[in-house]
């Protein structure tokens, strides 16, 4: 790949400045700089990781593969590109992580050839003694940070590319495994494969390993050469490094301990240097005839992209053992409460508030029900959204295959959920109602509740943000279920609001339900505004409300893949 004179202001803030530059095949480079200096940015825009042409950005410059100019974003289905955070399913294995990925993303014949190359990369980054270990997580003990990193590594190597990117894969890692990071790097760079990285503040041992160093400071290149022909440049311009010093600690000191004038007349040294080392190698390369547009790689078929999330789904569901014990605890836990407060409520229907009392027990349950089918998406979604990011802008699977697999997993488990609680309920309460029926409303009440929380997941960048609309998402729905207003007292205006609260339609429906053959019930039917002729009319809604939020979380989530930053 070969650059010239990027540049990108972010509301006209000069974030790069002129940066010119290349990574060859069986070179091994690394971008270093102070923070802010630009390091990660240039990468996401060579990747074509990032949105440039965002509100308020703008970006010039020129970039090539093999000297074809190339859009970046058109081209990164080429360009394997390992995120600075480990983005990996947490209750899978090394192994079945890439298994997975070998077959979506990989160019094998049949599965033996797949299990072929991942065990051939497993025993290449050093694996074995891993492959069969859970990633893990927060909550569950798994691979170290080298393993991991070596894995999201391994994961990319699996269409075996001709480039590499990797943003800071040194970050969080002891010194050891830095260095095994690193020589499992240089490695592929001998077997062929262009390497450019962002680093930190490599040691000297970890700075020597590679070939190629491209220096930032301000969003300007202050050196773009061989790594052993930095110490001559910094003696040319009487700045030499001092004898046991790291050339890379030398350079980056120098780049953050000057004033301006001083750095603008050091990246205008290199500026004149530039000329003849960069530019002029690069233009001879795009001028040659022989340069071949990179192709674009499609993805898999969409059947083959369904069986294997689901497979994964259901992986990850078993093996959170903590997960689902919390899941159905707490809903046990609730359904109890819940169901003494209104212990026998159904059965005292002729005392003064009872019908009142039964019918608040009903939109309980159900209002229960609502935020434990919510809740765990909303803290769940945001986790696993760097994972999809990452397997989508590599063209692994389409957003609808990603979530048809949630929703088959989800179905099944929403009516345990729904069943788990309606078995604690229906008889403490004193329930009268058909039970399956309830059981059916309870499901619905789930599914349609993950739907609207899915969508504020997809909305939002992270969990605190998901946590935070929640209120603005489901306390509407509580005022729309009559308990405190008829919505005949509602303004008109405000009335609407109620076709997208599937907290209203499915009390409608479990009232319809239960208050069928309850003396009085139709009086108490007609005060709610519930009329049994529409009970289709409900469940249309409600089928409705799930499947337009599922749509639109969908878009929503596809609109911002398209671009990882």
């Amino acid at each position: 790949m070969e650059w010239t004179d990027i540049s990108l202001t972010i509301n006209d803030k000069v974030i790069l400045s002129s940066v010119s530059g290349s990574a060859k095949v069986g070179e091994m480079a690394c971008i270093l700089g102070p923070s802010g200096a630009g390091k990660s940015t240039l990468l996401n825009v060579l990747a074509g990781r990032m949105n440039t042409k965002a509100s308020g950005m703008k970006m010039t410059g020129e970039v090539s593969l093999g000297g074809c100019i190339v859009d970046p974003v058109a081209a990164r289905s080429n360009i394997a590109y390992v995120m600075q955070e480990d983005a990996l399913p947490s209750m899978s294995t090394p192994r079945e992580v890439l298994e997975m990925a070998a077959v979506l993303r990989g160019k094998a014949a049949n599965k033996k050839a797949a299990t072929d190359k991942v065990n051939d990369l497993l025993a290449a980054l050093k694996l074995e003694k891993c492959a069969d270990t859970y990633v893990g997580s927060t909550l569950v003990k798994g691979l170290s940070g080298g393993e991991k990193k070596r894995t999201s590594v391994a994961v990319e190597l699996i269409t075996a590319p001709r480039m590499i990117f990797l943003d800071e894969p040194l970050s969080g890692l002891d010194s050891y495994a830095a260095y095994t990071v690193v020589q499992v790097l240089r490695g592929l760079a001998l077997q062929g494969c262009a390497v450019l990285c962002t680093i930190h503040q490599p040691s000297s041992e970890i700075f020597q390993s590679f070939d190629k160093m491209i220096c930032l400071a301000e969003g300007r290149t202050v050196y773009c050469d061989d790594v052993g022909g930095l110490s001559r440049y910094m003696a040319k311009l009487q700045r030499p490094v001092p004898t046991e010093t790291n050339p890379a600690d030398h350079i980056l000191f120098f780049v953050q301990t000057h004033t301006k004038e001083e750095l603008a007349s050091f990246t205008s040294s290199w500026s004149a240097e530039e000329r003849n080392r960069v530019l002029a190698p690069i233009a001879a390369l795009r001028s040659a005839s022989e340069a071949v547009p990179p192709r674009a790689v499609h993805r898999k078929n969409f059947f083959l992209q369904l069986g294997f999330l689901i497979q994964r789904e259901i992986r990850e569901l078993l093996r959170n053992r903590i997960g689902l014990l919390m899941r159905f605890g707490v809903t046990g836990v609730m359904g109890c409460l819940f169901a003494f407060i209104f212990q026998n409520i159904g059965r005292k229907d002729d005392q003064p508030g009872g019908l009142q009392g039964h019918f608040g027990a009903i939109c309980n349950v159900l209002i229960g029900t609502m935020f434990g089918a919510a809740q765990p998406l909303l803290l769940q979604f945001p986790s696993e959204r760097p994972i999809f990011l990452r397997e989508y802008a590599a063209n692994m699977y389409g957003t609808v295959p990603y979530f048809l697999a949630k929703t088959c997993v989800e179905i099944p488990v929403a009516f345990l959920t729904a069943l788990e609680n309606w078995s604690i309920s229906y008889s403490i309460m004193g329930f009268s109602g058909n039970f399956f029926y309830l059981v059916i409303v309870g499901w619905a009440m789930t599914l349609t509740a993950s739907s609207t929380a899915l969508f504020v997941s997809c909305s939002v960048a992270n969990a605190q943000s998901s946590q935070e609309l929640a209120p603005l998402i489901f306390v509407p729905q509580i005022l729309f279920t009559g308990i405190f207003v008829p919505i005949a007292l509602v303004p008109v205006w405000l009335r609407w609001l109620q076709y997208v609260a599937a907290l209203k339609y499915a009390i409608n429906l479990a009232c319809i339900v239960e208050f069928d053959s309850v003396p009085g019930g139709d009086a108490l039917l007609r005060t709610q505004d519930i009329d049994k002729d529409k009970a289709w009319l409900y469940i249309l809604i409600m089928a409705s409300i799930f499947a337009g939020f599922r749509i639109l979380a969908m878009i929503n989530l596809r609109r911002k893949a398209s671009f990882v930053f």
